[in-house]
């Protein structure tokens, strides 16, 4: 699955594993409850309407922005290190967190991330369905 098609909870989901999260200790993703929102490090994580849940992480892999004058911004981040690692595509956005979650993704799997995932839970679930 392309990291630039993520949204809503699923790309919460993979926010949170770029950040560090691990099902079982401080993540837990209730596919059964998909509604229900994902918890990590015991709070619902929300990044989209609480910026202070990633800000750290921003300032961290230097993500930045730009307003581009038309009510947009650009969001952009370093190129990597490692020359074999796709650098991040500035994204044009309305809303600049939409950006940040995306590079943060970006930053731990790059152009895609997994199409499945193995819960401790729930077993392997197909991803494809919980993107919405």
């Amino acid at each position: 699955m392309k990291t630039m098609d993520l949204k809503g909870k699923l790309l919460n989901m993979f926010v949170a594993l770029a950040m560090g999260g691990t099902e079982g200790e401080d993540l837990f993703v209730p596919f059964d409850a998909w509604d229900a929102g994902i918890l990590y490090r015991g709070d619902c994580f929300n990044p989209e309407t609480d910026i202070s849940a990633i800000w750290d992480t921003v300032v961290g892999l230097r993500i930045s922005t730009t307003d581009t004058g038309d009510g947009r911004w650009l969001v952009s981040m370093p190129a990597p290190a490692d020359s074999n690692t796709e650098p991040f595509p500035p994204q044009n956005r309305s809303n600049p967190i939409d950006g940040y979650l995306l590079a943060i993704v970006w930053s731990r799997f790059g152009a895609n991330v997994p199409d499945t995932f193995v819960s401790e839970v729930f077993g392997q679930v197909p991803l494809r369905l919980f993107n919405r």
